[in-house]
Formats: C-alpha cells, structure tokens, sequence
C-alpha cells in the first residue's frame, strides 16, 4: 500500500501543475480578450464621432446657404455675372 500513496502523490502533483498552467494560459486569454476588445470600443466610439460630425456636415450642406457658398468658393466657382481677375507677378520681378 504505501508504494501505491507515492505514487498518487507524484500523479496529484503533476495534475495540479497542468491545471495551475491552464490557469494561466486561460487568463492570459482572457487578458488579451479584453485588451483587444476595449480596442475596438474605442475605435467604434471615434467612428461614431466621425460618423456624428459627419452628418452636421451633410445636414449643413444641404440647408445651409452660407456653408454651400463657402464651398463652392472653396472650389473656385463664381456666381453668374460675377467677373474674375486673376493677378500674375510681372515678368521683371525677381523672387526673393
């Protein structure tokens, strides 16, 4: 009987190890689980930011006469009957 018990022993030792082993695989998972998904929490709260101050654009866009005059500025349009002047550096003028 008693050479039966070591050997018990050895075995319960070697199982617990294995298990306190698992343990730390499992939480080190759990870890990165979680590290990765707060990532993506704050990557979904900047789109969502994005996504917000994006439709007041379009919104202002779409409504807003001043913001669609800034723009169309913005891209060289002129109104008709509007004269455009465009000033070029005379010839003579050295660069400084």
């Amino acid at each position: 009987m008693r050479l039966i018990q070591p050997g018990l022993s050895v075995l319960a030792v070697i199982m617990l190890l294995i298990s306190l082993y698992r343990f730390v695989e499992g939480f080190q998972n759990w870890q990165e689980a979680r590290d990765i998904k707060q990532r993506s929490l704050d990557e979904l709260a900047e789109l969502e930011r994005d996504r917000d101050r994006l439709k007041v654009r379009v919104e202002k866009l779409q409504t807003d006469a001043l913001t669609k005059e800034r723009l169309a500025r913005r891209l060289s349009y002129i109104k008709p009957g509007e004269v455009v002047y465009k000033i070029s550096p005379s010839p003579d003028a050295s660069p400084e």
